[in-house]
């Protein structure tokens, strides 16, 4: 019912148009996709969005929830393995869309504050898994159509549940993301195709940790648009249930950003 609500919403958010000077509060946040793999990777979907609670959005304070769910389209027996749902709130300083005059920042795109970010699966009893964190990101980019970048976060926890209280030393204390992006020459923010070499985790003994790569390629030119996406992962703290366990997957679909 929670997935259904949320698509319900995005799907409203994309085709409804914005006329005029208004501002929409609302607005799409982390990667949205859709993607498939074999019958041991199955499905795996995320619904992300964020609200900015105070009009206009270059205040730059957020409310956000994003939902990951792996769902089993191979094996009609038990529909769903999980899902994962992160709320968080957070103040998000953006070059050139800011308060202070739209300042901008050279080669910074964004800096990202967020004093709660909550993560948890819903389950009870033995697969009961959550954490509260709380975390700081920086973003820096260069060029305006051949855009190359990195993205970087650490976080700490606050507390976490006894059944993943070992969660830190899969996941760690950091994530990264190197990309590459070609932008529009007349389409301001425009992405079309984009290449990701996220990583992350590593722990105290540096054994642990993961890396994913994705790639997402536009399909028409069209401003709301599908890409085809596709994304290959390996290592642990894909998702909560199995946090401790290596995984490697790759799922190809579409992505909606």
């Amino acid at each position: 019912m929670r997935t259904l609500l949320l698509l319900t919403i995005c799907i409203i958010f994309i085709a409804v148009p914005v006329f005029g000077e208004y501002e929409s509060p609302l607005s799409l946040y982390r990667d949205n996709y859709f993607i498939t793999g074999d019958d041991s990777d199955q499905t795996k979907f995320q619904l992300s969005l964020k609200y900015a609670l105070f009009y206009p959005s270059r205040l730059g304070i957020f409310a956000a929830y994003t939902q990951k769910s792996w769902w089993k389209t191979h094996d009609k027996s038990s529909p769903f393995y999980e899902s994962n749902y992160q709320p968080e709130a957070f103040v998000r300083f953006e070059s050139k869309n800011n308060i202070l005059g739209n300042l901008n920042l050279g080669i910074i795109d964004y800096i990202q504050v967020a004093p709660i970010y909550h993560c948890s699966n819903g389950q009870e009893g033995i697969d009961n898994r959550s954490m509260n964190t709380y975390y700081g990101e920086i973003q820096l980019s260069i060029g305006k159509v051949y855009n190359i970048g990195a993205a970087g976060k650490v976080f700490g926890y606050y507390n976490t549940a006894k059944e993943n209280k070992d969660i830190d030393n899969y996941i760690g204390h950091y994530e990264a993301d190197c990309f590459f992006k070609l932008k529009s020459a007349s389409t301001f923010f425009l992405d079309k195709e984009e290449l990701h070499v996220r990583f992350g985790g590593y722990g105290e003994d540096n054994t642990k940790g993961w890396y994913c790569i994705e790639a997402s390629v536009r399909l028409v030119t069209s401003i709301i648009q599908p890409r085809l996406f596709i994304q290959y992962y390996n290592g642990y703290g894909e998702w909560l249930v199995n946090y401790n366990q290596k995984e490697e997957s790759l799922r190809v679909g579409l992505s909606f950003n």
